[in-house]
């Protein structure tokens, strides 16, 4: 004859196949985010090539002038400077308002946005890409401000020659992994030949001050 399993012995085997479960699920969550997060730098490996084409071909070494996220009136987005360089389109409005987005201008991990008013759709379809623009965000301030400079992105260039800050960057913090209190952004920075890190560099408050002092040397328009 033979001998059945005891319902303890089938409580245990559920109990155990239940644990494996638990470590299996999670352990294939932070697989999909960290293929996500490769994926979203290779993204801005293929951006930060086409950069460096557009400053090698067409503004002898000097950053594209763009917008940082949205276009403004005397200003396109990065994606419409450097579209050239990619054999992908460029970002444009559905029939919702929205912007359909093709990669590498889309993070796969930017899937909910905090944005009330567009239903928390993701980022890239409220703003047409999910990076962030860098020099071109502050190119807009300085128009602000009305520094009003003779070049804004030869200065700005000769500025990031000297500082490790982000080109672009993602612009929420979409991917998880890292301790609390870590930014969890991947970027693209100028130095090393377009180096991706998963790490921003987040300018302090001294540097900020410091940029905008080297800006105010550098020479500006002639009054009309």
């Amino acid at each position: 004859m033979r001998r059945a399993f005891t319902l303890i012995e089938l409580l245990v085997v559920i109990a155990i196949i239940a644990m494996l479960i638990g470590i299996i699920i999670p352990a294939l969550g932070g697989a999909r985010e960290n293929a996500r997060r490769v994926k979203c730098m290779v993204n801005l490996s293929s951006i930060g090539k086409a950069v460096q084409q557009y400053m090698d071909s067409r503004s002898k070494g000097v950053l594209p002038i763009a917008a940082g996220l949205l276009a403004t009136p005397d200003r396109k987005t990065l994606p419409d400077v450097v579209s050239e360089f990619l054999d992908t389109g460029v970002p444009s409005r559905g029939n919702d308002g929205l912007y359909v987005v093709p990669d590498p201008w889309r993070c796969p991990s930017d899937v909910k946005s905090a944005d009330a008013a567009s239903n928390y759709a993701p980022t890239h379809k409220i703003s047409g890409a999910s990076y962030e623009y860098w020099p071109g965000t502050i190119m807009l301030v300085t128009d602000f401000i009305a520094l009003d400079l003779l070049r804004p992105e030869f200065s700005l260039t000769k500025v990031y020659q000297t500082r490790k800050w982000p080109i672009v960057a993602d612009a929420d913090q979409w991917h998880t992994g890292r301790a609390p209190g870590q930014d969890r952004r991947n970027a693209l920075y100028l130095d090393g030949g377009m180096r991706v890190d998963w790490s921003i560099n987040q300018p302090e408050k001294n540097e900020i001050d410091s940029l905008f002092i080297e800006l105010f040397r550098e020479p500006r328009n002639p009054k009309k």
